[in-house]
């Protein structure tokens, strides 16, 4: 065979679909219906365990052959597995198996608000004791006996880092993406949110949304306070908007007062540092969720995180423009990669 022909033999058995790392912008919602939710499709596993108080949790997996690894994602506040559909075929494509479950009173997870959007939960451990559970009964059996590495954004972020605090040989490292290391409470100063929702458990109230929390609607926010991303911002709205069981509105009292004694907690030295695994913290410049201090104060005391701030990036750094998402991306496998060897 002469030298042309061994060249166009190389390339007519190269699949230029997969040269193609990432879904872009540009035809987002055509290559995540065509190229993405098919491949997912056809690896998709799914199923419920009984959580804390024998609540029924959902969870999926997708499992790839002779896996580097196994990476756990830890969704956040109003979240679903959808919302990470992009990230986990990344994942995939790089040789790693996924795990991730919805949280109580998310998605097909069971319900535990005064109505079917509302955001509640009896206990801020509860999270984390559901998610060890998920590990132990799902992730673990199927792990091949590889590495956990643990993806941990928000809320999940928040769950994720008590998690490692108390569990300290679960996962050989994380990566937290806008943590909830503390809370933004918005135009309402903190110590009068405080005052509210502390007042509202003293009448017997805890369980109502929170002043100015309402039920979903459906409406849509563009731009979105999460990404500036319009297309992935809109491909997922549509996912929601569709699926009853992802419709997820506003907060109780009772969800707020758990999540501030959380995150008071787990930024106490004497937690963080217990975490000794390596940890990517992705901290975003125009994040309205959470406020940066938090994450300072936990980075500072863990023994071994890296703080990376994200310019431009609201709060979902991974879910943002290509320009940004991509980047970050990047830089989490990689991080994986490493402490891999």
């Amino acid at each position: 065979m002469n030298m042309v022909n061994t060249v166009a033999k190389v390339f007519s058995d190269f699949d230029f679909e997969d040269e193609k790392k990432y879904i872009y912008q540009k035809n987002y919602k055509e290559d995540m219906l065509r190229k993405v939710e098919p491949y997912l499709k056809k690896k998709l596993k799914h199923g419920y365990i009984l959580g804390k108080k024998n609540l029924k949790l959902y969870y999926e997996k997708f499992i790839v052959k002779n896996p580097k690894a196994n990476i756990v994602i830890c969704h956040g506040l109003r979240e679903c597995t959808e919302k990470y559909y992009e990230l986990i075929y990344y994942f995939m494509k790089e040789g790693y198996s996924v795990f991730i479950m919805e949280h109580r009173g998310h998605g097909r997870s069971q319900r535990l608000g005064i109505d079917n959007s509302q955001i509640n939960v009896e206990k801020f451990n509860y999270y984390v004791e559901d998610f060890r559970k998920f590990i132990d009964e799902i992730v673990i059996p199927d792990s091949k006996n590889k590495s956990l590495l643990l993806f941990a954004h928000s809320m999940g972020g928040g769950i994720g880092t008590i998690f490692l605090e108390e569990y300290t040989n679960y996962f050989k490292a994380a990566v937290l993406s806008s943590p909830m290391h503390e809370m933004n409470t918005g135009k309402s100063p903190k110590i009068l949110a405080n005052i509210v929702s502390m007042g509202m458990k003293l009448c017997g109230k805890e369980t109502m949304y929170l002043p100015g929390q309402i039920p979903y609607t459906g409406q849509k926010k563009i731009p979105s306070s999460s990404t500036s991303c319009k297309e992935r911002y809109e491909y997922i709205y549509e996912k929601i908007r569709k699926n009853n069981a992802y419709h997820s509105g506003g907060s109780s009292a009772l969800w707020y007062l758990e999540c501030l004694k959380a995150t008071k907690k787990l930024v106490k030295k004497e937690n963080a540092s217990k975490v000794k695994i390596p940890v990517l913290l992705f901290q975003a410049e125009y994040d309205t969720y959470v406020i940066p201090r938090g994450q300072n104060k936990f980075a500072t005391y863990a023994k071994n995180c890296e703080l990376i701030h994200v310019k431009e990036s609201k709060h979902e750094a991974y879910f943002e423009r290509d320009e940004i998402a991509f980047d970050v991306i990047d830089k989490v496998i990689l991080f994986y990669d490493n402490n891999l060897k």
